[in-house]
């Protein structure tokens, strides 16, 4: 990739580093245990898999639930980026972002709240079915400290050459964050052009006249997803990727030329938009095959600072 002024980058957008737990009411047997007991003295063997669950794992299912939509909710809006459990939400979502995680934190510490309504029940439950491979000590007294979520806002940079690193250093910290950021612009407008293409052929695949007849429903709706993307791609190309703009640009004027009732009865009017959104997808598709891959660090090369606080 050139070598691109990523200085304004974080004017356009913030990232999201979102924090979550959840007790893990599990332990890891012991083999010579694990042969000792089967078999003979647990009741439920489901409660022995290796490893010895504490309590019945489905009543964190409604904590776990709230935790992967919150985490769904932020992957839908924001853009990948290149550390592990760090997210780049343009600018303009930020506001809906942070409500929309207010209201997960909120209703993860309801389910919370019930779970520790239900967790002396569970763990009498537990006694009864371990049998003596029950451990009072394994049992937190507050439960409620095993659990967390929140979240927090970083902006990243390099220290400016005033600061105490000298020339050398700052120019070693500066060439990291440009390669860290040259991987962001390639996850981001890699991650934008895949989205667009799985919705084109998806698109692809309802139009083909060979297989429509088989159930599959032909209406002007089946565009929804398309007429969406081209909403938020203005807010998530952060990167301005012209080559895709000028795509989704092209598929949106397609289906605009095209009457609702023209698609479900008019066989010839069916196929031409199919073969153009053909003709946008093997665009796309080659466009990506031709994007280096990256892999998503698991560490900081740089340091961060936190312009604000964490959300409790």
């Amino acid at each position: 990739m050139e070598n691109t002024d990523y200085k304004d980058i974080f004017k356009k957008a913030c990232l999201l580093q979102l924090s979550t737990s959840v007790w893990q009411c599990s332990r890891v047997l012991n083999q010579a245990v694990l042969a000792e007991k089967t078999g003979r003295e647990i009741q439920d063997m489901s409660w022995l898999r290796g490893r010895k669950y504490l309590i019945n794992t489905e009543l964190l299912g409604p904590v776990k639930t709230a935790v992967q939509q919150a985490g769904n909710m932020i992957r839908k809006a924001s853009l990948p980026f290149p550390l592990t459990g760090i997210y780049m939400i343009p600018k303009d979502s930020l506001n809906q972002v942070d409500e929309r995680l207010q209201s997960f934190q909120t209703r993860f510490w309801s389910k919370v709240d019930d779970f520790e309504e239900l967790y002396e029940v569970a763990r009498e439950e537990a006694r009864e079915v371990l049998n003596d491979l029950f451990e009072e000590s394994e049992y937190p007294e507050r439960i409620r400290g095993k659990f967390n979520f929140e979240w927090r806002y970083l902006t990243l940079g390099i220290p400016g050459r005033t600061s105490i690193l000298t020339p050398a250093i700052y120019e070693r910290e500066k060439e990291k964050f440009q390669k860290l950021m040259d991987e962001t612009r390639e996850l981001a407008v890699t991650a934008l052009r895949e989205e667009f293409s799985g919705i084109i052929t998806h698109l692809v695949e309802r139009l083909d006249s060979s297989t429509n007849g088989k159930g599959k429903t032909i209406s002007h709706s089946m565009f929804n997803k398309l007429n969406q993307f081209m909403d938020d791609l203005g807010n998530k190309n952060l990167f301005g990727d012209a080559q895709l703009s000028e795509l989704a640009d092209e598929a949106r004027n397609i289906i605009r030329r095209v009457n609702p009732s023209g698609i479900k009865y008019s066989e010839n009017i069916r196929e031409r938009v199919h073969n153009d959104m053909i003709n946008i997808k093997t665009i796309i598709d080659s466009s990506i095959e031709d994007m280096p891959r990256r892999k998503l660090r698991l560490e900081p090369p740089l340091p961060f600072e936190m312009p604000l606080p964490m959300a409790v």
